[in-house]
């Protein structure tokens, strides 16, 4: 009997013993640590891992940028984790040092593709602008040729008359197309002056000082001041008689221009009673080209004196 019971008890122990390896074989976690045991990290095997790794986060990276995912780099991680794991210390270092170059490099050509994007829109912004003022002067020019039309058939009978008004309208279109130019032309303050005196007579303007040329920011204010000056002088000043006359003279002050405007042989002037829009876009140039101004409502005529600077430095 006892011979019996060994016969029968002595297949169980090797089927428990078998079935021991096949459950350690099927086991993931253990294939995964003889794979890491196999490979020296220092050896080629090591190297195709990390390369391997690398190239795989480098892929979802690209495939997760059409994506717009706000995790730009995160792929990098996982696979610096296998990569150690897997071939070691060395692996995965290599893998850190290559990502962190191929993230500078994402970030560089985001940065450069950006910045052609904006050029591109600042391009199209600026032929649009182009084309817009091209069009605003070519109707402007339209505009004038019709009003020389109807000032010339109106005044018929006087031609003199009709060359005096339609001067001053050419006169002040001119100072527009001087504002509006894409490349402003240069001027002096003389040439300045002469062109704003051109409706109403350059012999009634006396301008004495040294050649000096503007920039064409300080240009451009300093014709909207001059203006305002002149018209102020035709509705109240000087100009409004035929026998007035305007004394403008300008000197140099270190990197400054002073120019001082005097009016004489017009009616007696008084402070104004209010302060209206001429007086406002007066300061806004003034502020505009970082200069001063002082002003002085004399019985015998206006006189005012503003410094600027004639290079534009510090003009808004």
């Amino acid at each position: 009997m006892a011979q019996a019971i060994e016969r029968h008890s002595a297949p169980l122990a090797p089927s428990t013993e078998s079935a021991r390896p096949n459950s350690q074989a099927s086991d993931p976690l253990d294939r995964l640590a003889e794979l890491s045991t196999r490979i020296w990290p220092y050896s080629a095997e090591a190297l195709a891992v990390a390369l391997v790794c690398l190239g795989a986060a480098t892929i979802l990276r690209l495939m997760g940028s059409w994506t717009n995912s706000d995790f730009l780099f995160a792929t990098y991680f996982p696979a610096i984790l296998a990569a150690g794991l897997l071939a070691g210390i060395p692996a995965a270092l290599g893998v850190t040092i290559a990502s962190t170059i191929i993230a500078r490099l994402f970030l560089t050509i985001s940065f450069a593709h950006c910045c052609r994007v904006v050029l591109k829109r600042l391009h199209k912004r600026n032929l649009a602008n182009e084309i817009l003022a091209k069009e605003l002067q070519h109707r402007s020019k339209n505009v004038c040729a019709a009003i020389d039309v109807i000032i010339r058939k109106s005044l018929a009978d006087e031609p003199e008359r009709a060359n005096k008004v339609f001067g001053r309208i050419k006169a002040m279109m001119h100072a527009n197309e001087l504002l509006t130019a894409s490349q402003p032309q240069l001027l002096t303050v003389k040439q300045l002056l002469l062109e704003a005196f051109v409706p109403y007579g350059e012999d009634r303007l006396q301008a004495f000082g040294p050649e000096v040329t503007l920039h064409p920011d300080v240009a451009r204010h300093l014709i909207l001041l001059v203006h305002e000056l002149v018209t102020n002088a035709v509705k109240y000043g000087s100009l409004s008689r035929l026998s007035g006359r305007v004394l403008v003279d300008w000197h140099e002050d270190g990197d400054a221009i002073v120019l001082a405007w005097k009016e004489i042989d017009g009616p007696r002037v008084g402070s104004p009673q209010r302060v209206g829009f001429g007086s406002h876009l007066v300061a806004a140039c003034v502020k505009a080209m970082s200069g001063t101004m002082q002003q002085k409502f004399a019985p015998d005529g206006f006189i005012c004196s503003v410094s600027f600077k004639a290079n534009g430095k510090g003009a808004r």
